[in-house]
């Protein structure tokens, strides 16, 4: 019996000490992928301030970039992490741009 009280205490106690606290993350596994024109990737490109790129790789790092970055100062002013994943607009195949869509936090 003692031998079973022992294993059971040493069982709670890793499961205490490994299980982590549930952390949020870029999900990467939720993003989406939507063709468009290059009209309208343009059009977004240029509403997030990407006048001067070239639509391609570039604007696809650097959206994301900033969307990652503008995430980290909301979740510092909020304490608070917030899962999130993205929207990967592409034009003929190749990724352009990257939209962390907007969902409500309750």
């Amino acid at each position: 019996m003692k031998k079973i009280s022992i294993s059971l205490l040493t069982l709670m106690l890793l499961l205490v000490f490994n299980v982590k606290s549930s952390e949020a993350a870029y999900l990467s596994e939720y993003d989406k992928y939507i063709e468009v024109s290059y009209e309208e990737a343009r059009c977004i490109a240029d509403l997030m301030g990407l006048q001067d790129y070239e639509l391609g790789e570039e604007t696809a790092r650097l959206s994301f970039e900033m969307q990652e970055a503008l995430i980290a100062k909301i979740e510092k002013i909020l304490k608070a992490e917030i899962d999130h994943y993205y929207i990967w607009l592409t034009v003929n195949g190749e990724t352009v741009l990257g939209i962390d869509p907007p969902h409500p936090l309750f």
